[in-house]
């Protein structure tokens, strides 16, 4: 399988290839958000891998039923995304109200990054599903 460049790509692919390395850095930046503040969460990072790996394959698969996956990228990133703003509850919290009620760790600059790169990517993949590929399917 020969990997195309990106001036080779379609419109919708260079959106979910743009999805993609947004992903990629979201779940990079959580990872170490997770790591440092004690946030970890296994089901937001399994959410985001999934999201990112569904649009790699709309990318290189060339059968029917691929065309579908970038649906399902969104589906699996928009989970991660409600997740992991549930679990930052503690942290919204606190900071918003000059509280310690429950002691959370961390600051709201990574949360709000975290959450802004990951409706990013979202919203690449959106955009992927209303530009038709032409070639190969």
């Amino acid at each position: 399988m020969r990997l195309r460049k990106f001036k080779e790509l379609q419109k919708g692919e260079r959106a979910s290839r743009i999805g993609t390395l947004t992903g990629i850095v979201v779940l990079i930046f959580f990872c170490v958000y997770g790591l440092v503040y004690q946030y970890f969460d296994t089901i937001v990072v399994l959410g985001m891998f999934l999201g990112i790996v569904c649009s790699e394959l709309y990318l290189h698969c060339k059968i029917k039923a691929a065309e579908c996956m970038n649906v399902v990228s969104i589906l699996c990133a928009s989970f991660a995304l409600g997740l992991f703003f549930m679990n930052s509850y503690p942290v919204w919290a606190d900071r918003l109200n000059n509280i310690s009620m429950y002691s959370s760790r961390g600051t709201l600059f990574p949360v709000i990054t975290i959450l802004v790169l990951q409706v990013a990517a979202i919203l690449c993949e959106v955009v992927s599903c209303f530009c038709v590929r032409k070639e190969g399917v």
